[in-house]
């Protein structure tokens, strides 16, 4: 059930945005946004994704409380966002600070060098660019600037940057000779979901030979890369249209406009992308069946196979992986959705969140609603009875507790004759008590 975070944060701090990072490696960390602009991490740190820096003797401590992030203290920041491994902050300038895992590119700094402390990315133009939200994904980032272009970087395999790309240049040293190639001409990238314990695959080892080979070409790349994954680049092919909110998930990514149109690009396993197959999109594509019915989206959501797109009156419609109930639908036709399909709820709605093997849903009367489970373990992930979108019981998220207040004790000034003294009645008392003794 959920319980509140207590401890290191204060009575008197409000937080506005939450963004929870981590995934499919077991590691995860969390980011909290006050409304006095400052940052808040705790969880893993092993990548440096909390932004703490080093504490003693070189180390990267995790953190079990909500702790500041001192290097972006300076700043009021406006917006959050955490990834698998990295995370991201844009300043009420709007600047945008990367930090954390860095070896896909996805922090946009020009290489591929991991960050214990927040930098501000100024590489592809985005320095003279005014950024108002960042969406941090698998291994990929997307920001969105008020003049609603979109800025991509990261790994940009499964087509996720929704441009052109140049593939990671790298430099082998064989037989004591240096080779320099491309990654992807010479190992091709293996689907990273594997590595995780998938539920259709719980028997056997998931590393293949055709993995460790590219791990041990991964290995052997230099941290230096000249390639455009590793810093902003805008997507031009969405010339001309104004794009008001991402969505950065594992495999794919979503955009919306400022009409209430969806375009997903990358990996369309599943049928995540929406687009009625499961073909890879390298360019976004407009989702064609919410455009003729008509159906405008105001907020949107990208998991890890599947996705979730609130629309302006209130419904969810979601698409994509659909097993153990995790976007909302149950049952034998569903389990891969190719375009977006309803979801019955007692009430409209007033947010989403879609994740890996679970999804949120608030109501417009603050009741949460939740899609799928998750497990203990790497056996145990899965909702086991699937059902549909069940209320958590006694919760709301309108509902604040009280702040605690401390009690402050007051004595009253009481009158003897022509003099005022405070408490005089009790030291009488004592001294008569100690006379008679």
């Amino acid at each position: 059930m959920p319980s509140p975070v207590s401890g290191s944060i204060g009575t008197r701090i409000r937080i506005v945005q939450v963004a929870a990072g981590g995934g499919l490696v077991r590691v995860s960390h969390t980011l909290l946004l006050t409304d006095l602009g400052q940052v808040l991490s705790f969880g893993t740190a092993m990548y440096g994704q909390l932004g703490h820096g080093f504490s003693a003797g070189k180390t990267l401590q995790d953190e079990i409380r909500p702790k500041f992030v001192d290097a972006l203290k300076p700043y009021r920041c406006t917006y959050i966002s955490a990834g698998e491994l990295h995370s991201a902050a844009v300043t009420e300038d709007g600047d945008l600070y990367t930090w954390g895992d860095g070896f896909c590119g996805q922090l946009g700094l020009g290489n591929k060098r991991p960050r214990v402390l927040p930098e501000q990315v100024t590489l592809g133009g985005l320095e003279d660019e005014c950024v108002e939200s960042v969406s941090c994904g698998y291994r990929h980032t997307l920001c969105v600037t008020e003049d609603g272009e979109c800025f991509t970087f990261g790994l940009g395999h499964f087509g996720v940057l929704g441009r052109s790309y140049d593939p990671y240049q790298y430099s082998l040293v064989i037989d004591g000779e240096e080779v320099e190639g491309l990654l992807q001409e010479e190992v091709s990238q293996p689907d990273v979901g594997q590595f995780h314990a998938r539920e259709d695959n719980e028997a056997g080892s998931a590393i293949t030979d055709e993995m460790r080979a590219h791990l041990d070409l991964l290995g052997n790349l230099t941290l230096d890369d000249p390639s455009n994954q590793c810093y902003p680049v805008v997507v031009d092919v969405l010339e001309g249209i104004n794009i008001v909110g991402t969505s950065a998930g594992h495999r794919h990514s979503m955009l919306l406009d400022d009409a209430g149109g969806i375009y997903t690009f990358g990996c369309g396993k599943n049928g995540k992308l929406g687009h009625g197959d499961e073909e890879k999109q390298e360019y976004p594509l407009k989702v064609l069946e919410l455009r003729d019915k008509n159906i405008k989206i105001s907020q949107i959501s990208a998991g890890v196979d599947s996705s979730l797109a609130l629309s302006t009156t209130g419904e969810v419609y979601s698409w994509g992986k659909a097993t153990k109930g995790r976007i909302g639908h149950v049952g034998e036709d569903y389990e891969d959705i190719l375009s977006p399909l309803k979801v019955n709820l007692p009430i409209k709605s007033a947010s989403i969140d879609c994740a890996y093997m679970h999804s949120v849903i608030i109501g417009l009367d603050g009741s949460i609603y939740m899609c799928g489970e998750v497990g203990i373990n790497g056996d145990d992930d899965g909702q086991i009875d699937e059902s549909p979108p069940r209320q958590i019981a006694n919760f709301n998220v309108w509902h604040r507790t009280p702040e605690a207040k401390e009690e402050v004790k007051r004595e009253e000034w009481k009158k003897y004759g022509k003099y005022e003294l405070k408490g005089r009645s009790k030291a009488m008392a004592e001294a008569d008590k100690a006379w008679n003794a």
